[in-house]
């Protein structure tokens, strides 16, 4: 089928610890050790009798770079290792330019907190990658970074707490409320795109609805909910706090999540989760498609302060430098099979249907950070979920065109990798994987300058029929790839 091959697309309750008492955290480098990492040369034994393996590509699609562990709030959820102070930045200098070489299609800029790096440093990582990746920047939004470029895709900033209270008891941070809410406009009113990524935790899980409404009130441009997972610092405040959502808290979050979704249309259905979370905890996760896979393994891989690549952000499991060797190098080892082989997974998950859908929810965590689980949440748990198999929907792009010709032109953050096997279309959001055809007529519209639909179709009427000339147009308009300028002409006249 030409084009298209694959697709990869983030109330009141009282505020209580365990003993009852509503205090700021105090964690000081006494009380926390920083989580070692470890090196990974793991030798799979073989493929599962059934066969299930966790396919890749030659690249991730999705790197995240954690800047530095430095930063200006004290979340108590924290998943990072340590608290650090800003250091020398060369070593994240020659990381970047790494990551650059590679194109990988998209970068997060993540830390500790990116915006306390200077402005000047993070536009040169943006014009440092931008060629080949779409950015988005993760930020607190205590610290407003003016004069960032604007070849930046995207802001994630998160909001906590349907209110003060709440957000700045999660964050430790008195004034952080009402600052990362200007700062928000502000990046907003700049013509940013700013995703809205709060924490779900026990505390706020029935604020959702809230949130989203804010976030809404706030034109964001899409809200993606990040369960806790105990990692990191939240290691030692998880003694304390009840940061892990019960089942039940779960299912009320996931109830108001559903409600906002169908209530503001102006997110025109991008809300959902970030974060992975097993499918059968809530059915209307699949039928609501709020459903996500963080891609560990697949598509997504974190790169630590030091240049250490592991497959995700909570992991201690090192499997190479990128100063040192190329990501696609690391990303392709055999030691990556000690996820992919899918020799750690156990019941409920082992037997299920969707287990390549799913992957078990989240697989790491503070109990198996030097290895993979599957989730907390579906661990002995019985319950077949096999039923759940029919009802899950994955996206599908449009199948038709309207009658007219279009004009239309190329989105500023589309992009064309064509370095490696597979050959990759990047917009703004996601990572297409196109044949060869596609990719001929992609680089057509960016390099010819053809930007009506019927010349595109004369341009290539020997090698494909109107058809799928058309059908290829509708599809690139619809992962916004291209933008409609305009209907110019009867198709039939």
């Amino acid at each position: 089928m030409l084009f298209l091959n694959s697709l990869v697309a983030l109330g009141n309750q009282q505020l209580t610890r365990k003993d009852n008492s509503l205090v700021k955290t105090n964690l000081s480098n006494e009380t926390w050790s920083p989580v070692a990492t470890v090196n990974c040369n793991y030798r799979s034994q073989g493929r599962r009798e059934d066969g299930e393996y966790v396919v890749h590509d030659t690249i991730p699609h999705l790197c995240h770079i954690e800047l530095t562990y430095a930063c200006n709030e004290k979340c108590i959820f924290c998943y990072n290792p340590e608290r650090a102070k800003l250091g020398d930045l060369s070593t994240i200098d020659q990381l970047v330019r790494s990551i650059a070489v590679s194109q990988i299609p998209h970068v997060y800029l993540i830390s500790g907190e990116p915006s306390l790096l200077p402005v000047e440093k993070l536009n040169e990582y943006i014009e440092l990658l931008s060629p080949s990746s779409s950015i988005t920047i993760v930020t607190n939004g205590l610290k407003r970074l003016d004069g960032i470029s604007s070849k930046l895709a995207c802001f994630g900033v998160p909001i906590h707490g349907a209110n003060a209270k709440t957000h700045e008891f999660l964050n430790q941070s008195q004034g952080s409320f009402e600052k990362t809410l200007e700062t928000i406009r502000h990046y907003v009113g700049e013509g940013h795109d700013v995703r809205c990524i709060p924490v779900l935790t026990g505390y706020n899980y029935n604020q959702m609805y809230d949130i989203i409404g804010i976030a809404a009130s706030l034109s964001m441009e899409s809200i993606y909910i990040d369960r806790y997972e105990d990692g990191g610092i939240g290691v030692v405040n998880s003694r304390g706090y009840t940061l892990k959502p019960t089942r039940e808290q779960f299912h009320i979050a996931v109830g108001q999540i559903v409600q906002a979704k169908h209530d503001f249309a102006i997110f025109d259905g991008r809300v959902g989760f970030g974060t992975a979370i097993p499918y059968c905890l809530d059915e209307r996760m699949i039928t609501e498609s709020i459903t996500s896979n963080c891609g560990v393994g697949t598509y997504f891989c974190a790169i630590n302060p030091k240049g250490e690549f592991r497959m995700c952000n909570q992991s201690q499991l090192v499997f190479g430098n990128v100063v040192k060797e190329s990501i696609e190098t690391i990303w392709n080892k055999p030691a990556l099979d000690i996820f992919r082989d899918l020799s750690w997974v156990g019941e409920p998950c082992k037997s299920c249907e969707l287990l390549l859908d799913c992957t078990g929810g989240c697989k790491v965590d503070s109990n198996c950070s030097d290895r993979f689980c599957i989730d907390y949440a579906v661990r002995g748990l019985s319950k077949p979920v096999a039923e759940l198999v029919t009802k899950v929907k994955h996206r599908q792009l449009a199948e038709g065109y309207p009658e007219n010709y279009r004009k239309f032109q190329p989105n500023r953050y589309m992009k064309l990798t064509t370095h490696y096997p597979e050959k990759f279309l990047v917009t703004r959001y996601q990572t297409v994987k196109i044949d060869e055809m596609a990719l001929e007529m992609a680089q057509a519209i960016i390099s010819e300058a053809l930007i009506d639909e019927r010349e595109l179709v004369a341009r290539f009427s020997e090698s494909a029929d109107e058809h799928e000339i058309r059908l290829f147009v509708s599809k690139m308009l619809q992962v916004n790839a291209l933008d409609l300028m305009k209907e110019v002409q009867h198709a039939t006249s």
